[in-house]
């Protein structure tokens, strides 16, 4: 609708189904969540974390060769050719983990304040999350302390 602005959770939360599909995955994880809160560099959350969404992603790329080198398969520095096209990844398509960070978001908030306040509530919910839930490996790779990033927040 004309005139009509999307929610700063809303605007989070695709942009983290966009970071699943320009990494060509099929379901949003917790690690899509994280990536979709530093492309809003602007909210309290994204600040807090003290990284960029550059160093983040390229954390995560690290992961997944570290993932496939423990399978065997070393590729290498993948040089980055002209970006794929891949499908959009459907709003229905969450890891568990992914849909029990949104649901805690949104149920740690009240409707008054939803819009505003969810987003700092994913993130509590994102670092509360231990291994092997990729996000909580992504944020070990890129050396968050869990308590500092809460003690932001609640600044």
């Amino acid at each position: 609708m004309f005139g009509m602005e999307k929610s700063p959770f809303a605007v989070v939360v695709t942009a983290a189904l966009e970071e699943a599909r320009q990494r060509g995955d099929r379901r949003l994880g917790t690690e899509h969540l994280l990536l979709g809160l530093l492309r809003e560099p602007d909210l309290a959350p994204a600040r807090a974390l003290g990284v960029d969404l550059e160093r983040a992603r390229a954390a995560l790329e690290e992961l997944d060769r570290a993932s496939l080198r423990a399978l065997g398969i070393d590729v290498g520095e993948v040089p980055r050719a002209r970006p794929r096209k891949h499908p959009a990844v459907p709003g229905t398509a969450l890891t568990s983990s992914a849909r029990a960070a949104i649901n805690q978001s949104i149920k740690t908030t009240t409707r008054k304040v939803r819009n505003t306040a969810a987003p700092a509530q994913l993130l509590l919910a994102l670092l509360a999350q231990g291994r092997p839930d990729p996000v909580a490996e992504l944020i070990d790779q890129l050396g968050i302390d869990r308590a500092e990033v809460r003690a932001r927040l609640a600044a």
